[in-house]
């Protein structure tokens, strides 16, 4: 008896340094998973991560899966017991809506909320004081007679806060133009040459957009000319191919004439164009009466990144004929 006792407890001995010694397997847990940026718009790129640790005592390999919706991707890596790693992956936010984030191994899971929203357009530029732009203006009249050209020296002078000045209803920007020499044009209603010296700008901080013009004209002294611009909806900025809007542009010179008229103005595309400032990527935009869509009263051609204005325009209203700008030199902030 005493013999079966004491074998029993060897037995038992042996299970107990079995067990003692035995390994625990790969076991592979995660931990600070992350979705960055946490709110991301249309078409950014987003970063999840993750850490991986291997809690078991032998080492092992594990994949790393990542699921989106219907997007998937996975990682492998490789630990010795007891080690981490961090896991990241990159995801294009494609499509706006709310998604569920899922990170896991074959022993663990994390999960995630992903909101995409609509990308948000981008800024209008902004213009500082002393800011300039300088044009070779040349012009034809309706008849075919070309004058002398001239240069036009543009400089942003002031911020215009809205209901600050006459006619401007909202935050503007305030420009001086200066015509050097004297612009001699023709009237597009009356049988007048006129020379213009000098001129002020308003355009719409928001939507560079002209607000306001005024002229001084020599052979109209003390009598004040301007044309003001009145939008409906949504106008100008941001540009993008095919937008449209309208205005109603009055033009008033004393009492010699008050009269407006009806504009449609629409982005006809992007288009890359050279002047003598240099090669520019350009918006390309028209106007013209409603009535006459093919006919374009003014065209311009806007530069959003670089110059941050009119590289080149053409005005097919102010005056009899046309008067064409082509930017010559700029200096911006």
């Amino acid at each position: 008896m005493k013999r079966v006792f004491g074998v029993m407890i060897v037995l038992l001995l042996a299970v107990s340094f079995l067990a003692a010694c035995e390994v625990a397997p790969a076991e592979f847990t995660l931990s600070g998973v992350t979705v960055s940026p946490s709110a991301p718009v249309v078409n950014d790129t987003v970063t999840i991560s993750a850490t991986v640790t291997n809690v078991g005592e032998e080492s092992g390999d594990c994949n790393v899966s990542l699921t989106i919706g219907d997007y998937t991707d996975s990682k492998s890596v490789t630990l010795a017991g007891g080690a981490s790693t961090p896991v990241s992956f990159s995801y294009t936010a494609a499509v706006e809506g709310s998604y569920t984030v899922t990170v896991s191994t074959p022993d663990d899971s994390e999960t995630r909320t992903l909101t995409v929203t609509e990308e948000a357009p981008p800024g209008a530029p902004v213009w500082y004081v002393d800011d300039n732009w300088v044009y070779t203006c040349s012009y034809v009249d309706a008849e075919g007679t070309s004058y002398e050209d001239v240069e036009l020296n543009v400089t942003m002078v002031a911020e215009v806060p809205a209901g600050t000045e006459e006619g401007i209803t909202e935050d503007s920007y305030k420009l001086s133009a200066v015509f050097v020499p004297e612009a001699t044009r023709v009237a597009a209603d009356l049988p007048l040459t006129l020379h213009v010296g000098t001129a002020g700008v308003w355009n719409s901080k928001a939507h560079m957009e002209y607000l306001k013009q005024s002229s001084a004209i020599a052979e109209l002294p003390g009598i004040p000319s301007s044309v003001t611009w009145t939008y409906v909806g949504d106008y100008g900025w941001p540009f993008t191919e095919g937008k449209t809007w309208s205005s109603a542009v009055r033009t008033v010179a004393g009492t010699i004439i008050d009269e407006t008229v009806d504009r449609e103005s629409k982005v006809l595309g992007v288009e890359t164009i050279t002047v003598p400032a240099g090669t520019f990527e350009c918006y390309h935009i028209v106007s013209y009466d409603p009535a006459s869509p093919d006919t374009y009263t003014s065209e311009s051609w806007f530069n959003a990144t670089v110059v941050k204005s009119n590289v080149r325009e053409i005005d097919r209203s102010t005056w009899s004929g046309a008067e064409t700008r082509v930017l010559k030199s700029y200096s911006v902030s």
